[in-house]
């Protein structure tokens, strides 16, 4: 078996060595094998090939033909080509005796696994757990494990292996940068714990968090700190979207245009989001007028445009005049309109491409008495139309185009990202039966594969509810208490005495996720409550989104949903910082429905956004807080929220901070 494994090597050596030298026949003229000593040139994968052959078919020595192989499949590697480099590998580790050669097979093995097109990276997990521990290159083991923990969104430890791997060139600086943007506060507090020379990183960050908003500002504190730094990684090359963000302007909107449909199906989800920007603009003008006693200087035009019965092409001549563009709603206008917007222009969509965005039908309403400068047919006189600069006076060369959108998916997403950074690993996941709440749970699942790969990864237990009876039924499914009720029933059935016995839910689950609206989760959670045994060494969490929560609750609603922990817009919540805005609508719309309120929010934090999308896109960590959520912009453009976490607790519905 040696000797056919041994003949399988060679062949493979051979048939490599003749691939990569065998030369172009035509026009080919025969010439003397001559020896060149080319000391000032790298050798090449090609090099090692070919003296594993000459090697071995000088002596038939294979320990000597196996180093230089392993040097072959390195360079392999180097040269931008994993696939020859494992073929090579797979077929040349069962000949490895010695046990440092067996860990560097293994190695170059995992390297190349994590650089395929599609990773494989639980062959690379597994290679990196065989290797021994005294094993001389932690250095490249550690780069590895980084590139695994990247692709698991395993951000704190993929900062730290990173570090530890060293050659902070470049590009891994500006990989340990992107990772510690993604962690959290309480996680930042404890890389610094498990590796201080984090601090200067996450210092720079904390900078850029804390002031990425105030160019003028920015530059400063991040000069101060290069003085500090002189020598960090990132003080000698600077990521590029920081650069660009000290140098670039804020956006300056002499006049907005805001596209809304105003009339038809839709026209109180437009007149909704409509009294939203209406309102922002009115504080806005208000706060202006109140430090400035004059606000000649800083009016910027507002003008709405019914787009209920226009085409794209009718809406990108409306708007040619106007600096900023918010709007559309549906979908399908976006994507066209975004193709027939000129340079110079910046556009916050009321929507992302791939998702519509639906809601209730309710008539407008405004806030206020009108002003000159808020007009649904008239444009205000001496405004000239505006143009977005830079510092430099350059024209952008493209559109600036942004994405707000309530997509419920992004609040499934969120739970699945707290519940698992809660060191929650098994939940459960309830599901109503309509798209809007089996979107959510696709969403909170495909979020929970991101971890697949990880050793303690269970995928969630699913169920899909219709109503009350499939509620019990289900719930009793999933946590096996019908099976604990039957084997009950069969002890009763093999004794004569009296059986004494609680019924017990499975021991497993940590978590119960609901997507449900108000009424269900009023039906169910006393239904899972009921099913969970008092004699559980833990208490189960129950987490739901926004669509459980309304504002209507009474007190027999709050005691059905008591331990129901929530999350939501912070204009939703109870003493919400927002008390006189929150009165005026109330005032407005007493019978306001919680869409509508939110979309209400929406359009507030849109016109709000307006000055704020270009260095928040630029700089993706750093954030500004909103009625709908905490606001960030990812570097495609998409608004991304982060909602407010809440919990009902005897009497009452309370707030609180969570990580």
């Amino acid at each position: 078996m040696k000797l056919i494994r041994s003949v399988v090597v060679v062949s493979l050596v051979v048939f490599m060595a003749s691939c990569a030298d065998a030369p172009n026949k035509k026009n080919t003229v025969k010439r003397p094998d001559i020896k060149v000593v080319q000391p000032d040139r790298e050798l090449s994968s090609q090099y090692y090939l070919n003296q594993a052959q000459r090697e071995f078919a000088r002596d038939g020595d294979t320990t000597e033909r196996n180093d230089l192989l392993l040097l072959a499949a390195s360079k392999l590697q180097t040269e931008q080509n994993c696939n020859a480099s494992i073929k090579l590998l797979n077929i040349l580790t069962p000949e490895l005796i010695h046990p440092d050669n067996q860990a560097q097979a293994q190695l170059l093995l995992a390297e190349c696994y994590v650089r395929l097109p599609s990773p494989a990276l639980s062959h690379a997990q597994k290679l990196l757990e065989k290797l021994p521990d005294n094993f001389a290159e932690q250095g490249r083991i550690r780069a590895v494990q980084a590139h695994i923990d990247e692709h698991q969104q395993a951000w704190l430890e993929a900062s730290k292996n990173l570090l530890a791997a060293g050659n902070l060139n470049n590009e891994n600086s500006l990989r340990l940068w992107r990772a510690l943007g993604h962690l959290t506060a309480k996680q930042a507090q404890q890389a610094i714990i498990d590796e201080p020379r984090l601090r200067s990183w996450l210092d720079l960050k904390d900078i850029v968090q804390q002031q990425g908003l105030a160019p003028d500002m920015l530059q400063r504190s991040v000069s101060q700190w290069q003085g500090k730094h002189v020598y960090h990684p990132l003080s000698q090359a600077l990521p590029e979207a920081l650069i660009t963000a000290m140098s670039k302007a804020p956006i300056i909107a002499k006049r907005v245009a805001v596209l809304l449909p105003l009339t038809g199906r839709l026209a109180s989800q437009g007149n909704a989001i409509k009294d939203g920007i209406v309102a922002a603009y009115l504080t806005q003008l208000n706060s202006l007028s109140f430090k400035n006693n004059s606000t000649s200087m800083l009016e910027t035009e507002l003008r709405f445009f019914d787009s209920a019965l226009k085409t794209p092409q009718e809406l990108n001549d409306l708007v040619a005049d106007y600096d900023v563009i918010v709007g559309p709603l549906l979908k399908e206008k976006i994507a066209e309109l975004i193709t027939l917007l000129p340079a110079n222009k910046t556009i916050l969509a009321l929507n992302r491409i791939d998702t519509i965005g639906t809601g209730d039908v309710k008539s407008p309403a405004t806030l206020s008495s009108g002003n000159p400068l808020i007009t649904e047919a008239s444009v205000a006189p001496e405004i000239n139309p505006g143009v977005l600069m830079s510092e430099d006076d350059t024209p952008n060369p493209h559109p600036e185009i942004f994405y707000f959108s309530l997509a419920p998916e992004d609040e499934a997403i969120q739970l699945a990202k707290h519940i698992y950074d809660s060191g929650l690993r098994h939940p459960v996941v309830l599901s109503a039966d309509t798209s809007t709440t089996q979107r959510m749970a696709e969403a909170f699942l495909e979020q929970w594969q991101v971890h697949q790969r990880q050793k303690d990864y269970v995928a969630p237990a699913t169920g899909t509810f219709t109503d009350s009876k499939s509620m019990r039924k289900l719930v009793s499914e999933l946590l096996d208490v019908a099976q604990s009720r039957q084997r009950v029933k069969q002890i009763e059935l093999l004794t004569t005495s009296e059986v004494y016995a609680v019924e017990r839910n499975r021991r497993d689950v940590d978590a119960i996720i609901l997507f449900a609206n108000p009424e269900q989760t009023e039906l169910l959670s006393p239904i899972i409550e009921s099913s969970l045994s008092p004699f559980a060494a833990r208490e189960i969490s129950v987490f739901a989104s926004s669509r459980s929560y309304t504002l209507d609750l009474n007190k027999n609603s709050i005691r059905d949903l008591r331990n129901l922990t929530f999350i939501d817009m912070p204009w939703m919540m109870p003493n919400n910082p927002w008390a006189e805005l929150a009165n005026e609508v109330g005032t407005l719309w007493p019978q306001s429905q919680d869409s509508l309120l939110r979309l209400f929010a929406l359009g507030y934090d849109a016109y709000n956004l307006i000055p704020k999308l270009r260095h928040l896109n630029l700089l993706p960590i750093t954030s500004v807080p909103g009625l709908s959520g905490e606001l960030s912009i990812s570097s495609d453009g998409e608004v991304h929220r982060v909602l407010q976490w809440a919990k009902v607790q005897q009497d009452r519905v309370t707030p609180f901070a969570m990580e």
